[in-house]
């Protein structure tokens, strides 16, 4: 039987006449690619900060920040997905901050409307940042869920920069993270004609990078010249690269495949954040 088809994508090593069929963003949301004469599928497990947008200051002591952004992911021959967030940091001393994020996605996966596309995630962290503000680095660790694939855990370190004014401040930030699948469910990829089951297969341990630049544009710049933080626009690219761990994955004919190719997207990133 054919399979469902999302678009081509790209040739794997594997032998002429397959492709690879890989997850989004957050994995766990299931999507077949075309093949002809056989098909081949591919999970990943999602990080727990779906949206890259990180510069390098932290809050002031004592000063508490909420911020909300949106990201829309796309690949050249990869699923595509929309974001969205929300989160608090607060200062807890001089050039440290605490952070909490909650994330929800949802995956652009046509032809499978029986696979729930949306995951939910959440993140606590803390940044560190240079007396200057110009330099930090960071750390989280978070979880999720995907009512397809099953819950997830995951952990992130990474470094930001910035050139540190009142006006116009580009910043760029980059991440390392590791996703461990919990519980994962067996996620069946079925037929367009007539949704018959194709193929099986579980998300399976996630590394990857993730890559943020962008600007921030400070509104209330009497507060930026007393070294507190703003109320600001953000507006950057996010790009992630996930790398899954090879798995196999049975076919109903009785045969098997390994996957472990990586998935890639960037997308356009848009936030607000403001002091109380």
């Amino acid at each position: 039987m054919p399979c469902s088809v999302v678009r081509p994508t790209r040739h794997s090593s594997r032998p002429a006449g397959s492709t690879k069929a890989i997850a989004s963003l957050a994995s766990v949301a299931a999507l077949a690619a075309l093949a002809l004469g056989g098909c081949s599928y591919q999970l990943v497990s999602p990080p727990s900060r779906m949206i890259n947008l990180q510069s390098a200051k932290t809050a002031a002591p004592g000063e508490t920040v909420v911020g909300v952004r949106g990201a829309g992911y796309s690949g050249i021959l990869d699923p595509s997905a929309m974001v969205a967030s929300g989160g608090v940091r607060h200062g807890v001393a001089d050039h440290v901050e605490i952070d909490a994020e909650a994330s929800w996605a949802r995956i652009d996966a046509p032809g499978y409307s029986d696979l729930d596309p949306n995951i939910y995630a959440g993140r606590v962290g803390a940044k560190w940042s240079s007396r200057t503000g110009r330099s930090g680095v960071f750390a989280g660790l978070g979880g999720g869920y995907a009512p397809v694939a099953g819950a997830f855990s995951a952990v992130d370190v990474g470094a930001a920069v910035q050139h540190t004014n009142c006006y116009i401040v580009p910043f760029a930030s980059v991440t390392a993270l590791a996703s461990f699948p919990i519980g994962a469910k067996q996620v069946d990829f079925r037929s367009s004609v007539d949704g018959s089951v194709q193929a099986s297969s579980k998300a399976p341990f996630t590394y990857g990078v993730g890559l943020g630049a962008g600007l921030e544009v400070p509104i209330d710049r009497s507060r930026c010249r007393q070294g507190l933080t703003p109320a600001r626009l953000q507006l950057g690219l996010s790009n992630f690269t996930l790398l899954p761990r090879e798995h196999t994955v049975t076919h109903t004919n009785g045969s098997s495949t390994t996957d472990g190719d990586a998935y890639g997207v960037i997308g356009l990133a848009l936030g607000v954040e403001v002091p109380f």
